[in-house]
């Protein structure tokens, strides 16, 4: 055995070669646009398309696909609705899968455009574990237009076991090809991604395919997807830069690089880092300490996000103190005293 050719106190053979059946999911364009309302120019999602084909991405989440009426237009950005005529302008000349999200009850099975008709390959469905059977009707709906469905079960953390339990078999007896774990708060720690990764597999068929979508509250989003690559998922989400909702997600650029595969290329990103490095010194994702605590606690972030607005964002004492204020302690783990009182 020799030498690990990367860090030389350890000896190869340490990576196990599952993660060269890993598929890599970008959707910057969809997950970052909740942090700028989904406004990117067509320029720069065309040259984002561009490069993440040449980095050997296998699925492009270019935004989302919503009903008319649902948003006002003028309010959000073109890449909320995903309309043909924009994707079109800019996936020309490329071969990846492209894909759209679609939120539950934003969207209807009368409002699928056949497959035929659309450069869109796959669809996800966004759900909560309560409206999962609507969910797969809505995907056998997509499956029948043509298209890839996979289902994404939001907010997994805020779950019971029998929960999870529930809509796994119902996952398990419908068509749906893909299930995403779904870190939505970002509370998760590499303990719970290994659990719930085999819960999924072993729930599973063994023809769905599993993967991840986790967010950085807690700065663990990256480590979290190796652990979860570890335990054999077949697709793993990331972002450019980490962009993404409050504190973003796995960065595509260290998740390309600790692949270290022949088919995903993380130097085809570079030349993109500046641009979107621009939009986070203007738009402020990535950690920080009330996301962290929103995470911490299990909270949807975006109390955290209201925070961030305020003119001492740093100042986080009173912010975590009111998130607190209705827990029977403060703390999850609190030390019993000798007389067995908390």
């Amino acid at each position: 055995m020799g030498l690990d050719y990367r860090v030389r106190c350890c000896p190869d053979g340490l990576m196990t070669d599952r993660r060269r059946d890993v598929r890599v999911l970008d959707c910057t364009i969809r997950d970052g646009g909740c942090t700028n309302g989904w406004r990117f120019d067509l320029g720069l999602v065309r040259e984002t398309v561009q490069c993440l084909d040449q980095a050997g991405v296998d699925v492009i989440e270019i935004g989302y696909q919503t009903a008319e009426g649902v948003y006002d237009r003028g309010a959000v950005g073109v890449w909320r609705f995903s309309d043909e005529d924009a994707l079109r302008q800019v996936t020309d000349g490329v071969s990846v899968k492209i894909s759209c999200m679609i939120d539950m009850g934003r969207f209807s099975a009368s409002d699928l455009r056949p497959a035929e008709d659309s450069v869109v390959d796959v669809l996800r469905i966004a759900t909560y574990g309560s409206d999962i059977r609507e969910a797969v009707d809505l995907a056998h709906a997509a499956i029948d237009a043509g298209y890839e469905a996979h289902v994404n079960v939001m907010a997994v953390s805020t779950n019971t076991p029998q929960e999870v339990d529930a809509f796994l078999e119902v996952l398990r007896e419908s068509r749906v090809s893909d299930v995403a774990v779904v870190d939505s708060f970002g509370a998760l720690y590499p303990h719970h991604l290994r659990y719930l990764v085999r819960k999924y597999k072993n729930w599973l068929r063994p023809d769905q395919r599993v993967g991840v979508h986790l967010h950085n509250n807690q700065g663990v989003a990256f480590s979290n997807t190796i652990i979860a690559i570890e335990e054999g998922v077949d697709t793993a989400d990331a972002t450019i830069f980490g962009m993404g909702r409050g504190a973003g997600n796995c960065p595509l650029e260290l998740l390309l690089m600790y692949l270290d595969d022949p088919t995903h290329d993380p130097r085809a990103l570079f030349p993109l880092l500046e641009r979107y490095a621009e939009l986070r010194d203007e738009i402020r994702w990535g950690y920080h300490p009330a996301y962290a605590i929103t995470g911490w606690l299990n909270r949807h972030p975006k109390d955290a996000i209201g925070h961030m607005r305020t003119d001492r964002p740093y100042d986080v004492t009173a912010f975590y103190d009111a998130l607190v204020a209705d827990r029977p302690h403060p703390r999850h783990h609190v030390p019993v005293r000798e007389d067995g009182s908390f």
